[in-house]
């Protein structure tokens, strides 16, 4: 198998997919798509794990949603990474999104929690998945503390911010990925035609927001195909530049050098 789409953020370990897992995955498979699953806490973390080590194509990111409890389990994710597919942290972050008023507790407790992930992130030199929701400048203010080290890499998963967001992930070379919400809306172009196009990553956040034309259905990692193309299309730039470089780009982010021909 030869990749050609990486889709770096899916659930397909969740149980929307149990009943066609097997089926989405042999797809994934004939048409040269990989997906990372990605954990919202421990448990979920242990079976993207588990399936990542089940199905070829897959891979796993380990860690502790800020909307979960603000509980890292340190011995609990240690078992988990010295895996071989697990290739990120995450995704973790920050969501203000459901908090009322100032939450200045509830904050404090996000962004102990985040810290946690970023100093295990790079005690075992693995990306971060980021989780942002309207919390960027707080977000990002963590994050440019720590990259004044020079060893700090990750992903801002879901980019939905402003052009503002986006230079300052780039100035600390993250990389931003998109989903099929771009080919629904055009709010997300500038971004898009500015960032460098090594800083550009495809996914699906499977089964959250699927691409045109699956609108309103559940999304699959298969999907991604439609935001790669998008990507291409709205950087006015030929698929056969854009759509190899989005799966270096996931190579390079991920290090999966020795897995991507599989």
């Amino acid at each position: 198998m030869t990749p050609k789409f990486v889709d770096i953020h899916s659930h397909i370990h969740w149980k929307d997919f149990d009943a066609d897992r097997e089926k989405i995955i042999e797809q994934m498979t004939l048409e040269g798509i990989l997906t990372i699953a990605v954990g919202t806490d421990l448990q979920s973390s242990k079976d993207a794990v588990v399936t990542a080590e089940k199905y070829r194509p897959v891979f796993a990111c380990i860690g502790q949603h800020p909307s979960e409890k603000n509980v890292f389990d340190d011995d609990g994710f240690e078992k988990l990474v010295v895996n071989s597919k697990t290739v990120a942290i995450g995704e973790c972050g920050l969501d203000y999104f459901r908090l009322e008023g100032e939450s200045s507790e509830e904050k404090k407790k996000q962004k102990e929690l985040f810290i946690k992930q970023i100093e295990f992130s790079l005690k075992h030199n693995k990306p971060l998945m980021i989780h942002c929701r309207d919390a960027y400048n707080d977000t990002l203010e963590i994050l440019e503390s720590y990259a004044k080290e020079g060893k700090l890499r990750g992903n801002a998963h879901f980019f939905a911010g402003s052009i503002i967001e986006a230079k300052r992930f780039l100035k600390i070379d993250f990389t931003l990925s998109f989903t099929g919400v771009i080919t629904f809306t055009n709010d997300y172009n500038e971004v898009i035609q500015y960032a460098p196009l090594s800083n550009i990553l495809s996914e699906t956040d499977a089964p959250f927001v699927a691409p045109i034309p699956f609108r309103g259905k559940r999304n699959e990692p298969p999907f991604v195909v439609y935001v790669a193309k998008k990507i291409a299309d709205i950087r006015k730039a030929d698929e056969e530049d854009i759509l190899p470089a989005l799966v270096e780009n996931a190579r390079r982010q991920f290090n999966l050098a020795e897995v991507i021909s599989l």
